[in-house]
């Protein structure tokens, strides 16, 4: 008895769903996206680490912050702009194995993994880069030349359960991915 008829869809030739069609669109829409707020930033960056230097033309638009505050806030924005490009290449690619017609597949489970690991990681240097600014702040460092303002350091636990889920799901990829091979090597 051969089982691999399960597997196949009824219509191997059928269009993608309007749902898959609009992520697409979605994806690479934010992938562009990604990519503009990437380079704003690093200009941004520049432009702080010019005013940081001393460069009049750049160190007198800075009213609200110091340069240096501006460059650490750039830096921290360009690490999660990073991270979120690598999640939408991820995600790109478990569409593309969606509109095959084949999303179990063992990279997805592998690019789940992916995904959480640069969730971490952004939100690990979000809390780094935080603890930075309000540790120079509270010594005193002229970090944020308003008075009224304070900079406040929060974990966001919600980050960290979307973490623990995609832990979870990347695992059941893993594991379906395992037991639909297994099952395909069973006479």
């Amino acid at each position: 008895m051969n089982i691999e008829p399960l597997y196949q869809s009824e219509n191997p030739t059928s269009a993608p769903s309007r749902s898959t069609v609009f992520l697409q669109s979605l994806i690479s829409f934010l992938w562009w996206a990604g990519w503009i707020f990437l380079a704003i930033f690093t200009l941004i960056f520049l432009g702080s680490a010019l005013g940081a230097l001393g460069m009049d033309a750049f160190s007198s638009r800075f009213t609200t912050i110091t340069p240096v505050a501006g460059m650490a806030l750039a830096l921290s924005t360009i690490v999660g702009t990073i991270a979120f490009l690598v999640i939408l290449k991820q995600l790109r690619l478990i569409c593309q194995t969606l509109v095959s017609g084949d999303p179990f597949v063992p990279e997805n489970a592998q690019r789940l993994r992916v995904i959480w690991i640069a969730v971490a990681i952004a939100e690990i240097l979000r809390l780094v880069s935080a603890t930075g600014l309000a540790t120079l702040h509270a010594n005193g460092q002229n970090i944020v030349d308003a008075p009224d303002q304070t900079l406040t350091m929060d974990l966001r636990l919600y980050v960290w359960f979307s973490v623990l889920v995609l832990i979870v799901l990347s695992e059941v990829f893993r594991e379906g991915a395992r037991l639909r091979q297994e099952q395909k090597l069973t006479v």
